[in-house]
Formats: C-alpha cells, sequence, structure tokens
C-alpha cells in the first residue's frame, strides 16, 4: 500500500508541523466520529509518534481500541525501528497523536500529514499513489 512507504521529514518542517498542529486542534472530530460512527464510516486511524535511540517514527495505528487507561492499536505500515513490526498491537500516549484518520463514504477526512506529503509528489508519483489507497482525497 502507498502509505507503507517511510518519508523521511525534517523535525522543523513547516508545513508538516502545521499540519500536524492542524490534526491535534481538530481531534474531537475524530474522536465523535469514532465513538458513534455514522453510516459510510469507517477505518478509523491514528498517526502516533515512537521514540527509539533518539530516532522518532511517526505511525498509522488501526484497530484501535480507547477503552483501557493505555489505548492501543495496530501498527498499520512496516515500521522502520527496530523495536516494532507491522501488525502487532501496541499501547500508546494520545498526547503523541500526529495526525487521524478516517475515511467517509470512499473520501479520506483528516489525514493531513499525508495531505503534505501527498501535495510534495509529483504529478506521476500522485497518481500512482492515488490508485493504491483505498479512499479518494
Amino acid at each position: 500500500m502507498a502509505e507503507d512507504q517511510v518519508q523521511g521529514v525534517a523535525a522543523d518542517d513547516a508545513e508538516m508541523l502545521a499540519a500536524i498542529n492542524k490534526a491535534r486542534s481538530t481531534i474531537k472530530q475524530f474522536f465523535d466520529a469514532f465513538a458513534h460512527p455514522q453510516p459510510g464510516q469507517k477505518a478509523f486511524l491514528v498517526k502516533v509518534a515512537f521514540t527509539e535511540d533518539g530516532d522518532v517514527e511517526h505511525i498509522w495505528l488501526a484497530d484501535l481500541d480507547f477503552s483501557a487507561a493505555k489505548p492501543k492499536g495496530v501498527i498499520a505500515n512496516e515500521p522502520q525501528l527496530k523495536k516494532l513490526r507491522f501488525k502487532q498491537t501496541v499501547q500508546f500516549d494520545p498526547a503523541h497523536i500526529s495526525d487521524w484518520m478516517y475515511i467517509d463514504h470512499g473520501k479520506v477526512v483528516g489525514a493531513y500529514t499525508t495531505r503534505v506529503l501527498r501535495q510534495r509528489m509529483s504529478p506521476e508519483e500522485r497518481k500512482k499513489f492515488d490508485l493504491e489507497v483505498p479512499y479518494t482525497f
């Protein structure tokens, strides 16, 4: 899947920081939809920052469970951090959420960091990406 590809981004990337801030400032929309999904809404994911030996990677998590004291989810892409693996269930700190998304009648809602990366693609890369993801922008 196109989202499985890790994209290196500088820690001080202004556009990416703005996207993360937008995601964090609108997280209530995600939680409202997650708690009470409407017909046609599915595929709820959050992107969470994980750190290992000073390296930070933002990873999409699916199959979310917010019922316990510490929420958990399943890693939805191939991580670069050595301690993590694809489809591993992990606990996370909600304060480390850097993005969120869900699908509403085939259209992605949220995914602010993905939108930045998509915008930076060449027209050919964007076309290929759009063909590989199961939603539209």
